[in-house]
Order: structure tokens, then sequence, then C-alpha cells
């Protein structure tokens, strides 16, 4: 099973409050879409100086328009975060052994 770990943030403050909030929807939806369970869903504290928020969870095992789903994902987070100004997002995966 694969594991992917999603990072973002506005320590630039690029958003605003709002936009903030409908980015991090946004990158919810899509996660939720290519998932195949979140694991963690968490982000800093509300009272700190900077914005940003963390996914972890298994992706999907598919293809998606005979496009491997790592790749898929990885544009769609992309377009997403283009979209709110965004220079770029974290992306962390590996390979999740259970001992």
């Amino acid at each position: 099973m694969k594991t992917i770990i999603i990072q973002i943030g506005n320590s630039d403050n690029k958003l605003t409050q709002k936009e903030w909030s409908e980015f991090v929807d946004e990158i919810n939806n899509i996660i939720n879409l290519f998932s195949d369970g979140i694991h963690f869903f968490g982000g800093s504290n509300t009272w700190s100086p900077w914005q940003n928020v963390a996914w972890v969870f298994v992706l999907k095992e598919t293809i998606w328009f005979n496009v491997p789903i790592e790749t898929t994902l990885k544009n769609t987070i992309h377009n997403i975060s283009v979209k709110y100004k965004q220079d770029s997002v974290a992306w962390t995966e590996g390979i999740t052994d259970f001992i």
C-alpha cells in the first residue's frame, strides 16, 4: 500500500482567510477522491503566525484515464495550487510496511 503525505501552507500570506479556507477545501476534496482513506488531517495552531495543513492517506491503486493515479493527483493538486497563487505543495510518498 502506498502512503502519501501532502503539505500546504500560507506562511507568505498570499491568501486571505477565505481563500485559504477554499484552497484547503479543494485539496481535501481531491484527496478524498483519490484516497482509500485519510489517516491524518491537521494543521498549525490557530494562533500561529503561519498557516499550514497536512494530510496522510493511502492512495488508491488504480489508473485514471490511462495515467498512473499519482501523476493525475499531482497534476490536479498542482493546478489547484496555481489557482491559489501557491508556489509549491510538498508531496511525500512511501510504501507502508506493517512490522
